[in-house]
């Protein structure tokens, strides 16, 4: 494992990311976003892992999106895991107050089969990341149970994803932006947290 570029690797990863600009400009189609994504103490999982949490501003104690991700490095390949969390609302706003994740290796994890995301670096300190390969990874989307499509680029400043799902006998999109990606820009990092100490 090369533990230097794993924490550079990090730093750009984690971070707290908001879509106002975008949501602001284009409010008919872009609802406004905030992704938390804090990296938790090494010895919590004993890997370097982040909670991480998506919510729309308007109810910021409400997330939609609640994971635990592990991070880990294969030759060129960044591999960030996704993990549900049992009991997740004993966490929600964990971004937000740190204290309520003093508990959360205590409770039980369900990796997500398919879903881990494989980044490469593209040019220096930039990153671009799709779905493992497989199609594998699921949600039921009302009646139909879907495969996900996943990309995501990312540097210091920003992160730019976009998600769509597709039915699995047809991959015929069901779900998803018509508008093209969301737009995040960083608007606070976890740099100082994220060091030598960070082991």
């Amino acid at each position: 494992m090369n533990k230097k570029a794993i924490l550079a690797f990090a730093k750009i990863i984690s971070g707290v990311f908001s879509n106002k600009e975008q949501a602001l400009d284009n409010p008919k189609n872009f609802a406004h976003i905030q992704i938390h994504i804090r990296p938790l103490f090494f010895k919590t999982y004993k890997c370097f892992a982040f909670y991480s949490e998506q919510r729309y501003q308007h109810d910021i104690w409400n997330p939609y999106r609640q994971s635990i991700n592990k991070l880990s490095h294969e030759k060129e390949i960044f591999i960030l895991s996704n993990h549900k969390i049992e009991d997740k609302e004993r966490f929600t706003g964990g971004a937000l107050d740190i204290s309520l994740l003093d508990r959360i290796s205590k409770y039980n994890l369900c990796k997500k089969s398919g879903c881990s995301m494989h980044f490469r670096e593209t040019n220096p300190g930039n990153f671009s990341g799709t779905l493992e390969p497989g199609c594998k990874c699921y949600i039921q989307y009302g009646q139909n149970k879907t495969y996900v499509n996943s990309k995501v680029r990312v540097n210091k400043n920003s992160f730019i994803t976009e998600d769509s799902g597709y039915e699995i006998e047809t991959d015929k999109k069901i779900w998803g932006s018509d508008f093209g990606p969301l737009i995040f820009k960083k608007l606070d990092n976890f740099d100082n947290f994220i060091d030598e100490n960070w082991l």
